[in-house]
């Protein structure tokens, strides 16, 4: 019988402890906004890690994701475009260079049009972000593309691009959000 007292009084304690703690609800509201977001890519796992590995509280709201998002964005581009430098660099071969070269003025591109961008985030206009973002996905599609014309070389890039195609994404899917507020 003192078992049951007990007990049906801790319930509603634990209930209203659970709900009235903001820690817990603002990690499920966050968690709800990056699941907005995420659920838009390719691999939703990808971006769910890329925003919990940069978040830097448990509470983040459309702006701190797109943040984010433009952050990796930028930095994706930057590694990868060093990278295409230092295979130039190091290959021979005409058909893989003619490639590499296109996809350096590709990631060049993205990396300009994301960091214009960035500038118009940091001055709360995300109109103009959102339309110097929008350049980004054709640019880093021709650099994809460039391998599949004949002759085909390897693509050293695939990984790259991939991950380039989700974090654009990513920036463009959760800069809209805040347009929609």
């Amino acid at each position: 019988m003192a078992f049951s007292h007990c007990f049906s009084l801790f319930v509603p304690l634990l209930v209203i402890i659970l709900l009235t703690n903001p820690t817990l609800s603002e990690a499920q509201d966050s968690q709800d906004l990056i699941d907005e977001v995420c659920r838009q890519m390719e691999d939703y796992g990808f971006c769910n890690r890329v925003f919990h590995e940069n978040m830097k509280s448990s509470s983040i709201d459309y702006v701190g994701l797109t943040a984010i998002a433009m952050d990796q964005t930028i930095t994706n581009a930057t590694n990868t475009y060093e990278y295409i430098l230092d295979l130039l660099r190091n290959t021979t071969d005409q058909s893989l260079r003619n490639v590499l070269v296109a996809c350096e003025n590709a990631f060049g591109i993205v990396k300009s049009s994301f960091g214009a961008a960035l500038q118009s985030f940091n001055r709360k206009d995300y109109d103009d972000m959102f339309k110097l973002e929008r350049v980004a996905p054709r640019a880093q599609a021709s650099c994809e593309t460039s391998f599949t014309a004949p002759p085909s070389p390897p693509n050293p890039l695939a990984e790259r691009n991939r991950e380039m195609r989700i974090l654009i994404t990513m920036a463009i899917a959760s800069g809209k959000e805040i347009l929609k507020r």
